[in-house]
């Protein structure tokens, strides 16, 4: 047997057996991106290697802000990729994503000047966010395809349940790493180790990926990408559930965006400087993500995944409630309820995928995936209120765009949940 099935294998009719199989083909790729989380996820250590590198400040967060122009590249993919290029899609992206940290590797362990070595990591910067923005997509097009409703909340509770750990984990090795407690291991070289780790994580995302078994589906000629476009975007607002999601994926976009404020008044509520708790916060951040992804999984196998959307916008509500009601160690609770919340990236997705069509899923999700773009002004908005009113006129601002998420959302009808269901469910059927 090859390393890689280049063939894309359709089946009829997902069986116990292959629901099993292809969904912890997804546990176990999430669990390497999360546990390459460090270098996959743009920004912090990016950041620090071109500072170290003498880089300005503006230069040195270039690779983050690059890695948000990804958001459109979902969409362009559903117009250039059949279904049954689908699976393809992830496996090259992989690929690509591991190439571009050889790149690095080899810029950072031979002595090229600071120059290439700065310009290599913001170009792979935007590898990385164009790449993450798509996977986002097709990984969970690729599990919703080769698993029933009940396989595919299965192995989101075990990919989200188990992958906070394996995050905490790859950080903590990152930090030991920069933190030059690797004997024999010093700058620059200790950067280079974190993407030499994470190369082949993504190696092995590529080889999982090309396991799927996926359902076959109808396939479809798509027209000139200008129509397409406006067929598309027609199509999705004919639909209200799926417009209800997006306003509220929106909304919930703005409240996980006061994670940054909800930081800084640390400070004012515990009495200490926010880096100085910096390991208890991740500590809580990601331990209750853990927990609620365990909780949430389990929630979707039996409500479906419109209760389990729904529960997130109320986790990162009551997170941003959190400040006006504790102070001094307590407050530190505020963290683990955002980081639950923050699952909602994961639920909507789910929820757009379990009631769209099989010829329109794809593109729905990256539809819902421009959300991304549209709310980026967010930061700047808690930024200002903060300046001028102070911090609880931000979270007052947050609690708002909660309350309106959760309104919308409760506007969706219920979902009925079909146990041996495959693939998805199209949009013109009775949801509950």
């Amino acid at each position: 047997m090859s390393l890689f099935a280049l063939e894309t294998k359709h089946v009829s009719e997902i069986t116990p057996e292959l629901d099993r199989r292809n969904g912890w083909l997804y546990v176990w790729t999430m669990l390497l991106i999360y546990f390459a989380a460090p270098v996959v996820y743009v920004g912090v250590v990016q950041a620090a290697f071109c500072d170290k590198l003498g880089a300005s400040a503006t230069i040195s967060n270039l690779p983050s802000a690059t890695y948000f122009l990804g958001y459109v590249f979902p969409f362009f993919c559903s117009w250039l990729f059949s279904s049954r290029r689908e699976k393809a899609v992830p496996q090259t992206a992989f690929l690509i994503v591991a190439a571009s940290m050889l790149f690095v590797c080899v810029v950072t362990f031979l002595p090229f000047p600071s120059w290439l070595r700065i310009t290599v990591v913001i170009g792979q910067g935007v590898i990385i966010g164009i790449v993450n923005s798509v996977n986002s997509v097709y990984t969970l097009r690729c599990l919703g395809r080769g698993t029933t409703a009940l396989g595919r909340a299965r192995a989101l509770k075990y990919a989200f349940g188990l992958g906070p750990i394996a995050a905490v984990l790859g950080s903590l090795a990152a930090q030991a790493v920069l933190d030059d407690k690797i004997p024999g291991l010093r700058y620059p070289y200790t950067f280079g180790t974190l993407y030499l780790v994470a190369l082949p994580c993504m190696f092995m995302c590529s080889v999982l990926t090309s396991r799927y078994q996926l359902l076959a589906v109808p396939e479809t000629r798509n027209p000139p990408f200008f129509r397409y476009f406006a067929e598309s975007v027609r199509s999705f607002g004919r639909d209200r559930r799926l417009v209800l999601t997006w306003l509220g994926y929106f909304c919930w976009y703005f409240t996980i965006n006061s994670m940054t404020n909800i930081s800084l008044y640390t400070r004012e509520a515990v009495g200490r400087a926010p880096l100085e708790l910096a390991g208890l916060i991740m500590a809580i951040r990601f331990g209750s993500k853990a927990l609620a992804g365990f909780g949430l999984g389990t929630m979707a196998s039996r409500y479906g995944e419109r209760v389990t959307m729904i529960t997130t916008v109320v986790l990162a509500g009551a997170a941003i409630i959190w400040p006006f009601l504790a102070s001094g160690y307590g407050y530190l609770f505020a963290f683990g309820l955002m980081g639950a919340g923050e699952l909602g990236g994961v639920y909507f997705l789910a929820y757009i995928l379990s009631i769209s069509a099989p010829a329109s899923a794809t593109r729905n999700l990256a539809l819902l995936g421009l959300v991304g773009p549209f709310s980026s002004i967010a930061p700047v908005i808690y930024g200002g209120l903060t300046d001028r009113f102070g911090f609880h006129a931000s979270f007052l601002f947050g609690v708002v765009m909660s309350g309106l998420s959760l309104a919308l959302l409760l506007k969706i009808k219920r979902q009925r949940i079909d146990p041996s269901a495959a693939g998805v469910r199209g949009p013109g059927e009775d949801a509950g």
